[in-house]
């Protein structure tokens, strides 16, 4: 720093000397002789005459800051002019550094802590009307309890690096952490910071920014026109919040602050499941104990190991094919070497243990990262990977178990295809399906079984539409006998058969039920038939989805119902409970063709009496049984991440961090959509005689809803909750008894 004197004065405060300086400020450090405590004081470049604008909109942003109290916002204490007139405020000095000087990347849980202070801290910065517009690591700085303290509201500070490039007049902000609207020097909101936010964290997570470019305009662009990256394997529990945060679209990001909190609750809960020990430890631990060995077991044991990289070495495969093949051996050793065999071209070295175990590994590495990134099939797939290790060790059980997922993957694709007229697509997925499995044999035969049932199970619900049902299933022909000939025989007399009814593809072995079929009343939901267990004749038709908002909004409207008193589920969107919820504000975005939410048992109770008066139908909750067996036949299901739960064919990710519309998926097997994810649903437990309305002792919900995750199953969950008290995260489903 140079000696010279500085080149004003503050009244109260003497300059220490200066901390940095940018293109639109300098910070010095001072002591405030009133208090004898050290400040940091930012003072605004410029006389005041050259840019009168900008000072009278930095000291009215000072003022408005100075009155938010949030633990993680820099404290503003004083606002005033320097003895040359230029603009400036004080601010505690944090001695601990910026964000930018800090490498988290293998510290996640750091990570998360961090997220979720400054997303807080915008929130409130929010609720106060400011909009932060330089989000950025050098603008996060830590106390001395080490906890992150956002600063420099509304000022833009030039960096030294082409990706932090201060934009000037209508674009101020760091073109790396701009949001696209930003850039493009429009007007933003709290959703631009919260896109800021966003980078920040992809940064933290990887050291390197999701957009980058020579200049600062290529940066914009890059924010503007390139897809969101994808991050790596070991983080794809935050890709959820880093796709929604990146939105090119405001609309599509997190709407508010607590949206993003949600978010990071739902990761918190998948951290705690990882493992806690990394790479390193576990390679510094190996490191330790070797070392404690006496020398003379130490140089053995080091000879052995050298032996076993030098048999993995040979036997390393060039990934070309499909099989994992040994090192060249003279013509005659043609068959591929088991596991723990015998080893070598020319002499036979044993080599101890498995000498397979890391090129299976690895190829079960390759394998699950293709599987994660949905490339099912092709050179380099999940399928490829799986196969080879089977070809060597037929049975391998990590391998047959990746079998199973891809074939399921590939029959919630089949199915999903069907049911939307999609020929070409189902015939591809078939025929890509039918090849795994022969290529696996034996090892795929109980993943084949369920595929054939799901795709059973698909053409059943196509040929009950009868919408051009021939049209849609005859080309599917060829390749299901190539699955299946038994199943293809049989939906060949289905559709050349004119029957009426819908009976099973199998030949039934007792005289089916007579057909019933599921009704549709004026005014009432799409049903589909809840088939008894036993075989008999439904009694019941369940609503096909579940009851959206604008028809709930129907009910409210007729009856003058009034909203009910919501919460946010324990643990999850802690900052919902400060604010007040309905079904028709629930602290997220939703529209008219999402489940409605925040509704209590009294007001489903309500709902279905009133949707049984304007059908003249008999309407009312499903019991316990009634849901579970439905739900059963749709197959037991856990959820993932920030995802919805009933989008098997996405890999979970359905795209939408809460609710997602009502048929936004295909039903399940059942002909039942969204009982494996969307929202919980009211049961009436006490739907027996002599115990209903307030006489019941107990409100229960059952299944899993947006904001859970893998830890329990649909078919397992139940809760409990006082009558007139509703969720964010339950809503409402009917059935409606047939005569």
């Amino acid at each position: 720093m140079s000696s010279s004197p500085p080149p004003f004065t503050i009244p109260g405060y003497r300059l220490l000397r200066r901390l940095g300086a940018g293109g639109m400020a300098t910070v010095w450090l001072a002591r405030q002789e009133s208090l004898s405590r050290l400040v940091a004081i930012k003072v605004l470049a410029g006389d005041g005459a050259a840019s009168d604008e900008l000072v009278r909109r930095f000291e009215n942003e000072a003022r408005t800051i100075a009155r938010l109290d949030h633990p993680n916002i820099v404290q503003i204490h004083d606002v005033g002019r320097t003895s040359t007139g230029q603009i400036y405020y004080t601010m505690p000095h944090l001695p601990k550094g910026d964000l930018a000087a800090r490498n988290l990347r293998d510290d996640p849980e750091r990570v998360l802590a961090v997220v979720r202070a400054l997303a807080e801290a915008l929130g409130c910065a929010h609720e106060h009307g400011i909009v932060h517009r330089d989000v950025k690591p050098e603008n996060v700085l830590f106390d001395a309890r080490d906890r992150p303290m956002l600063a420099d509201f509304g000022i833009a500070l030039s960096g030294s690096q082409p990706s932090r490039v201060t934009g000037e007049g209508m674009t101020i902000g760091s073109s790396g952490y701009m949001s696209p609207e930003q850039a493009r020097g429009q007007p933003i909101d709290g959703r631009s910071d919260l896109y800021s936010l966003g980078v920040v964290a992809y940064e933290l997570l990887t050291g390197e920014m999701p957009f980058q470019g020579g200049d600062a305009l290529a940066i914009a662009l890059a924010h503007i026109e390139k897809p969101i990256p994808r991050l790596p394997v070991t983080r794809r529990v935050w890709q959820p919040l880093i796709d929604r945060a990146l939105a090119k679209d405001p609309d599509e990001r997190f709407q508010s602050a607590e949206e993003m909190i949600a978010a990071t609750d739902v990761i918190a809960r998948r951290l705690r499941r990882l493992p806690r020990h990394g790479v390193a430890r576990g390679w510094r631990g190996l490191a330790e104990r070797f070392i404690a060995i006496p020398r003379r077991q130490r140089a053995v044991l080091l000879a052995g190991v050298l032996l076993v990289a030098l048999a993995l070495l040979l036997l390393a495969s060039p990934r070309t094919g499909d099989r994992l093949t040994a090192a060249p051996a003279p013509p005659a050793a043609t068959a591929p070497v088991p596991a723990g065999a015998s080893v070598g071209a020319d002499t036979a070295t044993s080599v101890p243990g498995d000498a397979l175990a890391g090129t299976r590994a690895q190829r079960l590495r390759d394998a699950a990262d293709a599987l994660v990134a949905g490339r099912l099939a092709g050179p380099g797939g999940a399928a490829d990977h799986y196969l080879a290790v089977l070809a060597v060790e037929p049975g391998q059980a990590d391998a047959r178990t990746g079998i199973a997922s891809v074939l399921e993957a590939l029959a919630g694709q089949a199915a999903s295809a069907i049911a939307e007229d999609r020929t070409a697509a189902a015939s591809e997925a078939l025929a890509t399906a039918a090849g795994i499995a022969a290529r696996a044999g034996a090892d795929a035969e109980p993943a084949r079984v369920a595929l054939v049932q799901a795709v059973r199970d698909a053409c059943e619900r196509r040929l009950a539409q009868r919408r051009d049902a021939r049209a849609v299933l005859e080309p599917l022909l060829p390749v299901i006998e190539g699955l299946d000939a038994p199943l293809a025989q049989a939906l060949r007399g289905r559709l050349d058969a004119a029957a009426t009814s819908t009976p099973a593809l199998a030949t039934p072995t007792k005289a089916p039920p007579p057909a019933v079929e599921a009704p549709r009343d004026t005014g009432g939901p799409p049903l589909a038939l809840l088939k008894p267990a036993d075989g008999s004749a439904p009694r019941l038709a369940m609503a096909v989805h579940e009851v959206t908002r604008g028809e709930y909004a129907v009910f409210a409207r007729e009856t003058a119902r009034a909203a009910a008193t919501c919460r946010a589920t324990p643990g999850v969107l802690a900052r919902l409970r400060q604010r007040e919820i309905d079904w028709r504000n629930p602290g997220f975005a939703q529209d008219d063709h999402h489940p409605v939410v925040c509704v209590s048992w009294d007001d489903a109770m309500a709902y279905a009496a009133w949707l049984s008066r304007r059908t003249g139908a008999r309407y009312r909750l499903p019991n316990s049984d009634e849901w579970l067996l439905a739900a059963r036949r749709d197959g037991r299901a856990t959820g993932c991440a920030v995802a919805n739960l009933d989008s098997h064919a996405n890999g979970c990710n359905d795209g939408y961090a809460y609710t997602a519309p009502v048929g936004r998926f295909a039903p399940g097997a059942s002909g039942i959509a969204g009982l494996a994810g969307n929202v919980a649903e009211w049961v009436d437990v006490c739907a027996r005689p002599g115990r209903r309305g307030n006489d019941c002792p107990v409100h229960r919900f059952r299944g899993l809803s947006w904001l859970d995750d893998d830890a329990e199953s649909n078919i397992d969950r139940m809760d409990k909750a006082a009558a007139g008290v509703g969720f964010a995260n339950v809503g409402i489903r009917v059935v409606r008894e047939l005569p």
